[in-house]
């Protein structure tokens, strides 16, 4: 029984110890790619990129809502095969925009993952850098962590844009 007390008495001791020298630090990855110069650039790229593809879908969208009113509005005086073709083919227009809306958010996914990969992989040097050079035992992402609440001194979002925006300009 004192072997146990003993060694839980040193346990103890040394958590507290090692304790003190712990420095954590959490930083907001989605903030840090919205708001740093190349997480800026790359949106803008991104945007940019596909402005034709959502002015299609617009116009698709648009013509759509005008074929679903001229349903509406002349479901009454057609005949019920004319209604039932006009009902076909808006269905039909439907799936079509249904499908392409799919295509081209599968297509802005892979461009927004080709796009951030080096972002991405130069933020976690630059975070190991950091976490190196000022003594941080552990740094955690905040949304990923489930982190429910921090000290704002511990909060180093601030400092990896600043730190990545001077590395991606190296």
């Amino acid at each position: 029984m004192r072997v146990f007390i003993l060694t839980f008495f040193l346990v103890l001791c040394m958590s507290l110890t090692a304790g003190a020298e712990t420095k954590i630090g959490f930083v907001d990855m989605k903030a840090v790619i919205a708001k740093s110069e190349p997480g800026s650039k790359a949106m803008e790229q991104l945007k940019s990129q596909f402005k034709d593809m959502k002015d299609n879908l617009d116009a698709q969208k648009k013509s759509l809502d005008t074929l679903k009113d001229e349903l509406q509005k002349q479901s009454m005086m057609l005949s019920q095969e004319a209604k039932l073709d006009k009902e076909a083919q808006y269905k039909r227009k439907v799936r079509d925009f249904q499908d392409m809306g799919q295509s081209y958010q599968r297509k802005l996914q892979q461009a927004e993952q080709s796009l951030s990969k080096p972002i991405i992989d130069k933020l976690l040097e630059v975070i190991q850098d950091y976490g190196k050079k000022n003594g941080f035992t552990a740094i955690f992402d905040k949304q990923a962590s489930g982190l429910v609440f921090s000290q704002d001194n511990v909060d180093l979002t601030g400092a990896i844009i600043a730190e990545l925006n001077k590395a991606m300009r190296k």
